[in-house]
């Protein structure tokens, strides 16, 4: 059966039904095309009907698509499914509808140390309960490129989070049935490893035995991430395919024959797939496995290929919207392009050490497309990163964990473990030297669709010219202009922007002027740090510079700022940008005048990076844009009304950054300066002290930009300000409301864009 062909097929069919990007849909017709014009009559039917099969399943599938609820509702009967996710005062799981069987999200902060402990011990999968909670749908991205978590959810068929009032046992029963016995055991393995193992190895255990990484340090995730090589701290197709053999090997060994070995395995491999997680990279890697037994069982002979086909068609079948998630695109891409180049490329291989290099060269060439859009960035240090700490996690820690697993069951494992974990220790450090590496990570930028197309076509066109001349120079040379290519045109785009970004309840703008001239930031947002009992701390947790600020930057293929400017020092201006700095540095840092003093300014001293306080009247050029401040006009810094005040001139438009500038301030700023601008940067997000009427007159801006946090405890915008705008005629946006709104320009033309559209 040709199930390659018929991926192509349904991949088709399943792009053209969903209304994905129409360079993709057109890609994989095109290839869809060349292939049923070069093969034989059986296989164009196969694809054919593929093709058909799919198209109406995928159709069907996004028709309903949609929630059995309003959202309105308050009153829930859920069952508990999974493991707990509790990170200090906040749990995290998911549950099911019991009438419905509709998958939703749950979310609930606990009242008190005691509560947290009790529902950690009684909150198990299979527990009904009865709750009040209001529903909301899960948050969409609001900035440019940014993660959609309501989209992927959606891809699973979940559609709303919860958030109970209260959890309250005396309205929960126990279901008992054998579904929920998975993950029950599952729960009892994470508990057993946390407490025969120490840490940091009893993290890196749940996560290669059973896809748990919810207790890994997120420094040394970083870490991996930066290398390249995140995917060997969690299970994967290679993981599952060495725990067969061992289990395969073993039995054997005590006498079981091959045939009782194999339906052994296939009987196990669903359950296997429960306890890890079912994540794709697990669920392929099962069904791969599982399709190979089979045939093995039943005499048939199956290649790799068609195995790798067949598991994309059930995964696909079930859940088609599973294509747009990066986890399944880099498991199925990076296992196909190792699969066909098994008899060719790989088979070159001298040595197992060459054999390791030619196969993270080739992940890595395979999964470029995938990594620049999703993360717009490459690590160049993967290939080798990957022959020290693939064969480490994957031959020695994998059967070393699973042995001393099994073992804990019987006899004291501390010593053993012991030694594991200093040996892990010493891997971890090793990791974090490399990351700090200068050339660890190529920051490219993201591309759009149609270059993502292009990359897609010369990422296989490297592959193949690897093939045919036997050389991976020629290869590497393709693929290293092609980054060159993609970073020189994201840095020196004829196109302008400013964007205001959706920071929550605080200001941060981006600058970027056309070929290169100037990238500029002016504030970072940030939060305010609160004092916390020790339970209720959380590990890592939403960080606006980290987890906004950084990413957005690297996918405009920013590496290094012009200026940083904070216009004064408060947490909701300044608080992030200690952490903005440490990934993506400033040639200079703008403060206010007398700034420096504050709290929240010593995370930005500490950088190193040279500060300066901007003054009035101090100005620069660059290209035809042009900047000047306009405020304060003293040396004595007493809070908002000494905010750094930057008039511009960019993209053919006037624009006034007034930062938190009251009413007192606006005062000062119209009596002293005459102004007529397009864009306003509305001041203190909004509040009444700024914005007077008198101001807005002055100086008469036809679009004006609030930055304020959705549902924020300040009520900004206030609405003495909103009339006021509405009054005089000015358009308004907001980024509670809009998410990020970006200007664009280049040359002449312009366009204004907002990330979520107004309703």
């Amino acid at each position: 059966m040709p199930s390659l062909h018929m991926s192509i097929a349904a991949l088709s069919a399943i792009l053209f039904a969903t209304h994905a990007p129409k360079p993709f849909v057109l890609l994989f017709f095109m290839a869809g095309g060349i292939l049923l014009f070069n093969v034989h009559l059986n296989t164009r039917m196969w694809m054919t009907g593929t093709f058909l099969l799919f198209f109406m399943a995928a159709s069907i599938y996004e028709s309903r698509h949609e929630s059995a609820f309003t959202g309105l509702e308050t009153e829930w009967t859920v069952s508990f499914k999974e493991d707990l996710r509790i990170d200090g005062d906040r749990l995290n799981t998911d549950v099911v509808e019991v009438s419905s069987k509709e998958a939703l999200k749950l979310t609930y902060r606990f009242q008190s140390k005691e509560e947290k402990e009790l529902l950690n011990e009684k909150l198990v999968p299979g527990l009904t309960c009865r709750i009040q909670a209001e529903a909301a749908l899960p948050n969409e991205a609001r900035n440019p490129g940014e993660f959609n978590y309501r989209s992927y959810l959606a891809a699973d068929e979940t559609f709303f989070v919860l958030t109970p009032k209260e959890i309250s046992l005396e309205q929960c029963v126990m279901n008992r049935s054998l579904r929920y016995l998975p993950a029950a055991w599952r729960i009892s393995a994470l508990s057993r490893i946390k407490e025969s193992f120490p840490a940091p190895l009893s993290s890196v255990a749940a996560a290669l035995l059973f896809g748990d990484r919810s207790s890994g340090s997120e420094e040394v995730d970083e870490d991996y991430e930066r290398l390249g090589i995140v995917h060997i701290l969690s299970i994967s197709g290679l993981h599952v395919t060495l725990l067969t053999g061992l289990v395969f090997y073993v039995l054997i060994r005590v006498g079981i024959t091959r045939e009782r070995t194999r339906l052994v395995l296939l009987a196990v491999l669903p359950l296997y797939a429960l306890l890890a997680g079912a994540s794709p990279p697990v669920i392929r890697a099962c069904l791969m496995t599982g399709a190979i037994l089979f045939a093995a069982s039943s005499n048939i002979k199956l290649r790799a290929s068609s195995a790798l086909g067949i598991a994309f068609l059930i995964m696909t079948l079930v859940h088609p919207y599973s294509v747009f998630q990066a986890g399944f695109q880099l498991s199925f891409l990076v296992t196909f392009a190792l699969v066909l180049s098994s008899g060719v490329i790989l088979k070159r291989a001298r040595n197992a050490i060459e054999l390791s290099w030619f196969v993270s060269i080739l992940s890595q060439l395979a999964a470029l497309p995938v990594l620049l859009v999703h993360f717009a960035e490459l690590s160049i240090i993967a290939p080798l990163a990957n022959l020290i700490f693939v064969p480490f996690y994957s031959l020695l820690m994998l059967p070393s964990l699973l042995l001393l697993f099994f073992l804990s069951f019987f006899v004291p494992i501390a010593f053993f473990a012991g030694l594991a974990n200093v040996l892990l220790i010493k891997m971890d450090k090793l990791a974090s030297i490399m990351a700090d590496a200068p050339f660890a990570v190529l920051v490219t930028g993201q591309p759009n669709m149609k270059t993502a197309v292009i990359l897609t076509i010369l990422s296989i066109g490297s592959l193949l010219l690897w093939e045919i001349t036997k050389r991976i120079k020629s290869s590497l040379i393709i693929c290293s202009l092609l980054l060159a290519g993609l970073i020189v045109s994201n840095r020196y785009s004829s196109e302008g922007e400013v964007t205001f970004l959706d920071v929550g309840q605080g200001d941060s703008i981006f600058i970027k002027l056309p070929y290169n001239q100037g990238t500029y930031l002016i504030d970072t947002g940030g939060q305010m740090p609160f004092e916390k009992e020790k339970w209720t701390e959380r590990q890592g947790g939403f960080s606006v510079g980290k987890d906004t600020i950084v990413p957005f930057l690297k996918r405009k293929g920013i590496t290094k700022l012009d200026k940083l400017i904070i216009t004064h020092a408060d947490f909701d201006h300044a608080g992030a940008a200690a952490e903005v700095l440490e990934k993506i540095p400033a040639k200079e840092i703008l403060i206010s005048p007398g700034s420096g003093e504050v709290d929240v300014m010593a995370g930005i001293i500490r950088t190193g990076i040279k500060v300066r306080e901007g003054a009035e009247g101090e100005s620069w050029q660059a290209g035809d844009a042009f900047f000047q401040f306009l405020a304060p006009n003293d040396r004595e810094y007493e809070g908002n009304d000494d905010s750094l005040v930057l008039y511009a001139k960019i993209g053919g438009k006037t624009w006034l950054f007034n930062g938190d500038l009251e009413e007192e301030g606006e005062k000062k700023l119209v009596k002293q300066y005459n102004l007529d601008i397009d864009w306003l940067k509305v001041g203190h997000h909004g509040s009444k002290t700024s914005s007077s009427v008198p101001f807005i007159k002055a100086v008469n801006p036809e679009f004006a930009v609030i930055s304020a946090g959705v549902n924020n405890r300040y009520g900004h915008p206030h609405k003495e300000v909103t009339d006021t705008l509405a009054k005089e005629g000015v358009k308004v946006y907001r980024t509670d409301k809009q998410g990020a709104i970006t200007f664009k320009f280049d040359g002449e033309k312009s366009e204004i864009k907002t990330v979520i559209r107004s309703k």
